[in-house]
């Protein structure tokens, strides 16, 4: 085992010159004044506050300001101290059934509303419909947002504020402003909590009093919570904020179980200027802010302590905002509301550092109320997360934005469990600036689930990551991480620009081994953040240490390159991409060109299947085309007339119309924030294909704009039973009638992808601009000799050094990736080992691991 001294934190340790111990009738506030008033007369040195063994109540915040720095808190001795942020509720009487209630009325009226009752130290839920379901507490107890009963969309809706309950989820409340709902919008990302307006009976339109951050869309889950009708499982409570009774019921016998509401906002709070507090060895329960606070202080650190069923929907255990030298270390940290550990410091201009670490901390089942919390978040500059364990969480592991951060040897796992597209480890890069300096390297990274909304319900695993550098994430070193079983790819490089990403394992993707999507000039994304990006960059343009940072001699301006596509300067290189076989494939590739981006010198094994890249290029026709249809040849009066076959696969609204005009077929561009109808897409007539065919698709496209994106495929789909699509080739129609050309296969008979239900295919049209109309003409299809998908990939300059052979792990199927030393990885790639055994939790003062 390896054992880890930090000689920073080992300083806290020593003895302090002013020593006070905490009167527990009194609080720690008391015992500070102590040792200020002690430094008043004269006494000098470092001082302790000193917490007796047992438990100790606190109300008020502990608030540090200059004058008490070079502080220790820690326990007497080896004593086992908690504080807890809660006050007994002890008054129970009998109210309805197993319904107790406890009149607070005494209490007075507390400044915030209440929103965690503890019993015997666990949460309990507010009083809410449907009822948390105790088998599946993450997937079940949800109900889900209604289609409009017309189906259309209605102007008078506020899509932030409004939508529809379905018949069998309809409430009726006395005070619907008590309550409210917890509900994933749009596509699922993360969660809102929204007090409730209103809830109309007839039309079943439930309206919001402050809007959701994105749209609700038809499947969007959802729970409604904090009303007195809804009490009605054991567990359940709610506090009347009219008379103030709580009414409560106990899921268990009440006899030597305490009931606690938490008051208290925070434990401690650090504030500007302050310097060299420890906080060592505590365990805290209960609060609804930021567990501990470090504003703008200096050199303080925060090890060895116990954070459990801590902060509720914005609470951090713990938070760095600001300052430099700030330490997280070895704590552990449970049940948060919200994240685990905040860092945020730095001055990303001048790219000087805050110095901030979270090193050897556990963090596990958090994101209790916020599903957008993380386990470590970071922001600024100058940044390292290091050593820790995080699992079980809603979203990311570690989500950070900035410059120079540093993520290595953490182990990460069963992340993203609640929410969909998103990674162990995230960031973006919108400003042209976030990500340039970072480094992601040894982390081991497994099971990110995600979750997505479909019909049916739930989908998990669904459409999630191992690592995401996303939205034009710049100069990011992705070297040595072991990332496997994964719901879509272990990394997706999402525009990313100037990337190393170098000596990994990328194992066990659920649908690619990686992936590289880019932006085109077209875009939406593209367009929506050039003026940031610009922004951004010039803003450090001219500082000198900017200028040391990989691809920032080219300005956002000029990023958009000769092909149109804007992805560059990344290298993926010396890596290994495992699969276990079928229906696995090796990459996703969308709007990258091999001009401008490096693939090569990897090595990849599909289990001994054929390596499938989704890149199929077709060698020479074999025969007369198998279908053609020239709408030029249409004359009045079949002017307006479409040809049999012809449709819609999906449309943005009902106005959109494909027709015949001017000697083509034209279909209207329009796209919808409806995921189910969001661009136009039209099909031709049913085709002859055949299992385990190729064949190239020819087609004259022009568009009524100067630039007009689209993009050709074959379809196959029955109703209830299933669909598919080949990879999809993407254009860019002018308004000049060009000749285009794509190539598909049909999966053959014995290939996982080939479902019975695949007896007839057509040519799919995707128009995936938002106006204007495209038009085609002269479309054939034509049988073609079929090319191997690696062969295609390598004419495409992709993996022209690379190897397909079995990397001889010494145990992939039981998580064993060790290689042994024969692996022509380390033979004829020079791939280096990974140091597996590093990665996560080691040995230091404050934590002791069993012996492996």
């Amino acid at each position: 085992m390896k054992v880890v001294l930090f000689c920073l934190a080992l300083t806290s340790l020593a003895s302090a010159g002013i020593e006070v111990t905490v009167d527990p009738s009194t609080g720690l506030t008391v015992a500070r004044d102590a040792i200020r008033a002690r430094r008043k007369a004269g006494e000098t040195g470092p001082a302790a506050i000193l917490v007796p063994g047992g438990k100790l109540e606190c109300l008020t915040p502990l608030v540090l300001e200059p004058v008490d720095s070079d502080l220790t808190i820690r326990p007497v001795g080896d004593a086992e101290a908690l504080l807890i942020g809660g006050t007994p509720v002890t008054a129970f009487t009998p109210f309805q059934g197993q319904i107790v209630k406890a009149d607070l009325t005494a209490w007075g009226k507390p400044g915030t509303a209440l929103r965690q009752l503890l019993f015997g130290g666990e949460r309990m839920p507010l009083a809410r419909y449907p009822n948390v379901d105790s088998n599946d507490p993450l997937y079940g107890g949800w109900a889900f947002v209604d289609a409009l009963p017309t189906n259309q969309p209605d102007p008078a809706r506020d899509p932030k504020s409004m939508f529809t309950v379905r018949p069998a989820d309809l409430r009726h409340w006395a005070h619907p402003e008590d309550v409210e709902v917890d509900i994933f919008p749009q596509y699922g990302w993360w969660n809102f909590v929204l007090p409730v307006k209103s809830l109309d009976p007839t039309t079943r339109t439930l309206t919001t009093a402050k809007p959701s951050g994105y749209v609700f869309y038809p499947n969007n889950r959802f729970h409604f919570q904090n009303a007195m009708e809804e009490l009605d499982a054991p567990g359940e409570w709610f506090l009347d904020p009219r008379t103030r009774i709580l009414y409560f019921w106990p899921p268990a016998s009440q006899e030597g179980k305490e009931t606690r509401l938490i008051t208290l906002e925070s434990f401690i709070q650090i504030k500007p200027g302050t310097k060299k507090i420890k906080v060592e060895k505590l365990s805290f329960t209960g609060c609804n802010g930021n567990a501990i606070s470090v504003i703008n202080a200096e050199d303080c650190v925060i090890a060895g302590c116990q954070f459990h069923t801590t902060c509720g929907l914005s609470g951090t255990a713990i938070s760095f905002g600001g300052g430099r030298n700030n330490l997280a270390q070895s704590n552990d940290i449970t049940l948060c509301g919200g994240s685990g550990i905040s860092l945020t410091g730095g001055d990303r201009i001048t790219l000087t550092a805050a110095n901030h670490r979270a090193v050897n901390n556990h963090i596990r089942d958090f994101g209790i109320y916020n599903k957008n919390a993380c386990g470590v978040g970071a922001s600024g500059a100058g940044i390292t997360i290091s050593h820790n364990l995080i699992h079980n969480g809603p979203r990311m592991g570690v989500q950070m934005s900035g410059n120079n951060i540093t993520v290595e040897y953490n182990h990460l796992h069963h992340l993203c469990q609640e929410t969909q597209d998103g990674a162990a480890i995230y960031t973006g890069g919108r400003d042209w600036l976030g990500g340039r300096g970072d480094i992601w390297r040894y982390n081991r990274i497994h099971d990110i689930i995600g979750c997505g909304q479909e019909p049916g319900g739930l989908k998990h695993p669904w459409f999630t990551f191992g690592l995401y550098p996303d939205d034009n994430t710049g100069g990011v070193d992705i070297i040595g991480n072991l990332v496997y079983r994964v719901a879509q790819s272990p990394i997706h490089m999402h525009n990313s620009r100037d990337c190393l990403v170098e000596n990994n394992i990328f194992a066990f993707g659920g649908f690619y081994q990686f992936d590289l999507h880019g932006w085109r000039k077209e875009h939406g994304p593209y367009i929506r953040t050039l003026p940031e990006m610009i922004t951004g960059y010039e803003s450090v343009a001219n500082q000198p240490a900017w200028k040391m940072m990989r691809g920032m001699e080219l300005h956002p301006k000029d990023a958009i390159r000769d092909d149109g596509t804007m992805m560059s300067g990344d290298i993926v290189r010396r890596n290994i991409m495992f699969s276990g076989g079928e229906p696995a494939k090796y990459s996703d590739l969308r709007n990258a060109s091999s001009k401008w981006n490096t693939i090569d010198e990897n090595l990849t094994w599909n289990g001994g299947q054929p390596v499938r890249t989704g890149i199929t290029r077709a060698g020479k026709d074999l025969g007369a085309p198998i279908f053609q249809e020239s709408f030029a040849n249409v004359t009045p009066p079949a002017e307006a007339k479409i040809p049999s076959g012809w449709g819609f696969n999906n449309r943005a609204n009902t106005s959109v119309a494909v027709s015949l005009s001017q000697g083509a077929l034209w279909a209207d561009c329009v796209r919808s924030d409806d995921p189910r109808n969001s661009h136009t897409t039209f099909h031709g007539p049913n085709l002859p294909l055949s299992p385990g065919k190729a064949y190239r698709i020819r087609l004259k496209v022009k568009s009524t704009l100067p630039s007009s994106p689209f993009a050709i495929s074959l379809a196959a789909y029955k109703d209830k039973e299933g669909y598919w699509q080949s990879r999809a080739a993407d254009f860019t129609a002018t308004s000049d009638w060009q000749d285009y050309e794509a190539a598909a296969s049909i999966p053959e008979r014995e290939s996982a992808l080939w479902k019975p239900f695949m007896t007839s295919f057509w040519l799919r049209i995707d128009c995936n601009g938002p106006e204007g109309q495209i038009g085609i003409d002269d479309v054939s299809i034509t049988e073609a000799e079929v090319l191997d998908e690696w062969k295609s990939w390598q004419r495409e300059g992709w993996d022209q050094h690379s190897i397909v052979a079995d990397p001889l792990f010494e145990n992939a199927a039981k998580d064993d990736f060790r290689l042994k030393s024969e692996s022509p990885a380390i033979k004829q790639l020079g791939f280096k080992p990974l140091p597996i055994d590093e990665m996560g939790l080691v040995e230091d003062a404050w934590r002791h691991l069993p012996r492996r």
